[in-house]
């Protein structure tokens, strides 16, 4: 009796490590990764990828799409990387628009400053003017 309840036990054991392992190979779905993937898109969006990087902020959005859809299927490496893809489409789409509107605003203050030099030279001008002619 006592080899029939040790064999029992050992059976079992291997049956749940046979479930564990079969679980294991069916993978699960990258669901952290996709909602790390919307906040980047999210960013994106915020910074105006959509103005300034259009294209990259496609791409993004395409591959998570794309993803959702292979999440769908259980096909959970192909949306890992398209997941992966997506991550740096959006972060490249976040950092060109941040990189195109610090542009802008320096190629303002540029105008900003030349605007205020050429109204201190006028003014100057003019007080000298003034000054003169008393």
């Amino acid at each position: 009796m006592k080899i029939n309840g040790r064999l029992l036990l050992w059976r079992r054991c291997l049956l749940t490590a046979l479930v564990m392992l079969c679980g294991a190979c069916a993978g699960t779905a990258p669901s952290g990764k996709m909602v790390n993937l919307e906040y980047a898109i999210n960013d994106a969006i915020k910074a105006e990828a959509a103005a300034y990087a259009p294209l990259e902020l496609r791409f993004a959005q395409d591959k998570y799409d794309a993803a959702q859809k292979a999440i769908e299927k259980k096909d959970y490496p192909q949306a890992e990387r398209l997941i992966d893809q997506a991550q740096l489409d959006a972060q490249c789409a976040r950092e060109k628009a941040l990189s195109a509107k610090a542009e802008k605003d320096a190629d303002d203050m540029r105008q900003n400053i030349e605007s205020l030099q050429k109204e201190t030279a006028r003014l100057k001008k003019k007080a000298l003017q003034n000054g003169a002619s008393q």
